[in-house]
């Protein structure tokens, strides 16, 4: 599977295993023939074969950890700044195995605390604005202390609606970067749970569906 942004290779090994037949059988042609005595050493096996199932092993499942939740999620770190983590980039991708979106946030430094929560609607930090997101609900990321941009301002973070279209993450966009709290906001396609994990690195969002 591709992430958006630069490919990520997801590893799910399967074992799969088909095809095993019973293991030390004789193949005899076919046609009438006479069964030779027993006592003549040419009608004896080589070797007795070892014992062995002749049951065909099922496939391993893929591994889908849970850890979902609706309710609100806080996680305080007491970090010393400057400097503050940045957010160098988002990523987002599909992941139809386990049934599950997820959105990625980059991090250059220390990894912040953040605070994720179920909203009516998607609005812009200090300033209020609606945010118009694609989706029937929606969900906020807010990170601190955290900023999308380093020292010259300049970001690499998108600076508008971003639309993805999976299955339940439908679009997200960066809602605040404002006295070192940054927002994110995501659309979805109803009503669902989530949960956050962290990476060296970057913080992920998952989003069942």
């Amino acid at each position: 599977m591709r992430y958006r942004g630069f490919p990520v290779r997801l590893l799910a090994p399967i074992a799969v295993l088909a095809g095993i037949t019973a293991c030390g059988t004789a193949t005899t042609p076919a046609g009438p023939s006479s069964p030779a005595p027993a006592s003549s050493p040419a009608s004896s096996p080589a070797s007795p074969a070892p014992a062995t199932s002749s049951a065909t092993p099922t496939a391993t499942p893929a591994s889908c950890p849970g850890g979902w939740r609706s309710a609100p999620l806080t996680v305080t770190r007491d970090i010393a700044v400057p400097p503050v983590p940045v957010a160098t980039g988002i990523r987002t991708g599909s992941h139809p195995d386990c049934r599950f979106d997820r959105l990625v946030i980059d991090i250059s430094g220390t990894l912040p605390g953040y605070s994720v929560s179920f909203v009516t609607s998607v609005t812009r930090d200090a300033s209020g604005q609606l945010v118009r997101l694609p989706g029937a609900a929606f969900l906020v990321i807010r990170l601190t202390p955290a900023q999308g941009h380093g020292s010259s301002a300049a970001t690499d973070l998108p600076q508008h609606i971003q639309v993805v279209g999976y299955p339940m993450l439908r679009a997200y966009a960066v809602t605040g970067d404002f006295e070192g709290v940054l927002s994110i906001g995501l659309g979805l396609a109803g009503p669902t749970r989530y949960r956050v994990g962290e990476l060296p690195g970057r913080i992920y969002l998952d989003v069942a569906w």
